[in-house]
């Protein structure tokens, strides 16, 4: 026991964090993979259509409504400010809290005109904005707890959280059986209110500071120029269903929010890994130990090829499981939105070090450029080519992500922090073998057969594969 316990002290402290928050992150969509079936079959494929549409509009008006101020630039505050953590956690959470109210007013004013372009009803809009109001207190609670590579707090809090959310849920739709989409949305999210409440008011009551000129013209100076960035990051990755619901219908939207439900496995295992990564990244390059960074991207990198793939290869089966014959199209559209996220991972290890280095109008640029894509490629494909397309219009909007913090990186920071080559590489063997699997998705044995004859030569070739990344980056 003395000799496990000294092991597991050897491992370094960003490795146990990334390890904890994947395995949170694990459990977390697990639970709303386990109840997909369940609601799937609960719920019509137009409810299901605008359980959808809520989450799309939430995660795009929230950049506003918000400022996301829990994102970049806390990162940043609770270096420059280490010693005024609470009071900066306090200051910034009032910002969100304040901001939340004015754009509350605005929807009372214009309350007609909102709910028509919304395509929501009163009650939904309503939970919206206590969303807004509580939210960022667990973003900003999250993101100081993995700075100090600390996860017991959050892994309880998720734990609880996330089982009672669907327990809830299907209550709320037997008490509401005419109101399904409705009950769903607000019954699912009640325990996570409360919970956040819990930690708002905690922040309040640590911080003891809402107003301070220095703290908000920091956090506004830094956020609202990357405002374009944060929605065109929330575009790339929630327009697809939004546009689908206009242009095809609330039913297209329901089977095509049943993939990416399944693609939110990994997408939120990618937004965890790459959570606890931050602080190891600005720490290395505030020390200067580019290497370091360099040596655990790859390995992250092949562990999350070897995820996407993986989901790829079961898909079908998955799909079967999780949802009625009626969502079953949604197999074709979850190999290039996992492509997607798998280059939208990449594009996150460049952008790290732009925000390190406060480039924000680069990272800007970057995200605008492929969101804009996204939404006229959106616009040209989804029409002829049905609701399939949106999933790789968003493939190709990530990848021109890649390229674009890419080159904006190396302007920033000339010191050779990742190689290219071992990233290409592992990319490449990703997109391949997506394709691959996904066209030998009517022929299961095949298919597994594959799979284990790639894993035995992974095994058989591990210490030469691990020997060459760690040569090429040295």
């Amino acid at each position: 026991m003395t000799k496990v316990k000294e092991k597991l002290a050897e491992i370094p402290k960003p490795v146990i964090s990334s390890i904890v928050y994947m395995m949170v992150v694990f459990f977390q969509s697990g639970i709303n993979l386990i109840t997909t079936p369940i609601f799937s079959r609960i719920l019509s494929t137009s409810d299901y259509g605008i359980t959808s549409t809520y989450q799309s509009w939430y995660n795009i008006l929230t950049i506003f409504v918000t400022l996301s101020l829990s994102a970049g630039v806390y990162n940043n505050a609770l270096i420059d400010f280490d010693k005024e953590r609470n009071k900066v956690t306090s200051s910034f959470l009032t910002i969100s809290v304040f901001l939340s109210f004015i754009a509350f007013g605005i929807y009372v004013i214009f309350k007609e005109p909102i709910k028509q372009l919304l395509g929501l009803s009163e009650y939904l809009i309503g939970f919206m904005f206590i969303n807004f109001i509580t939210v960022p207190a667990w973003g900003f609670f999250l993101a100081q707890e993995k700075f100090d590579y600390k996860y017991i707090k959050p892994l309880i809090i998720t734990i609880i959280t996330f089982i009672l959310n669907p327990i809830i849920g299907i209550i709320g739709i037997n008490l509401f059986p005419n109101n399904k989409a409705v009950a769903k949305v607000i019954f699912c999210g009640l325990p996570t209110v409360i919970a956040n409440t819990v930690i708002l008011i905690s922040i309040f009551k640590k911080g003891k500071c809402f107003y301070n000129k220095k703290y908000w013209k920091y956090a506004l100076s830094f956020n609202i120029p990357l405002l374009p960035h944060y929605l065109s990051g929330i575009i790339l990755a929630q327009s697809d269903r939004i546009m689908i619901q206009k242009m095809i219908g609330d039913s297209a939207a329901g089977i095509y929010g049943v993939s990416y439900n399944l693609s939110q496995v990994i997408q939120g295992v990618f937004t965890g890994i790459n959570a606890a990564l931050i602080p190891f990244t600005y720490k290395s390059l505030k020390k200067e130990n580019y290497k370091k960074i360099g040596d655990y991207s790859n390995i992250l990198l092949i562990f999350i090829g070897i995820i996407s793939i993986l989901l790829v290869i079961c898909t079908p089966e998955i799909i079967k499981i999780l949802a009625p014959v009626e969502y079953y199209e949604a197999i074709w559209v979850v190999p290039p939105i996992v492509l997607g996220l798998y280059f939208s991972f990449l594009s996150s290890l460049f952008g790290n070090i732009e925000f390190y280095y406060k480039k924000n109008i680069f990272v800007t640029i970057a995200t605008s450029c492929a969101a804009v894509l996204n939404i006229v490629l959106n616009a040209i494909f989804i029409p002829k080519y049905g609701f399939v397309a949106a999933g790789y219009t968003t493939a190709v909007g990530y990848l021109v992500l890649v390229i674009s913090h890419y080159i904006f990186m190396n302007k920033i920071q000339p010191q050779k922090i990742y190689n290219i080559k071992i990233l290409t590489i592992i990319s490449v063997f990703v997109v391949l073998l997506t394709f691959i699997f996904m066209s030998l998705y009517d022929y299961f044995v095949i298919r597994y057969i594959i799979l284990g004859i790639i894993f035995l030569l992974i095994l058989i070739n591990l210490k030469k594969i691990l020997r060459f990344i760690k040569m090429k980056n040295g």
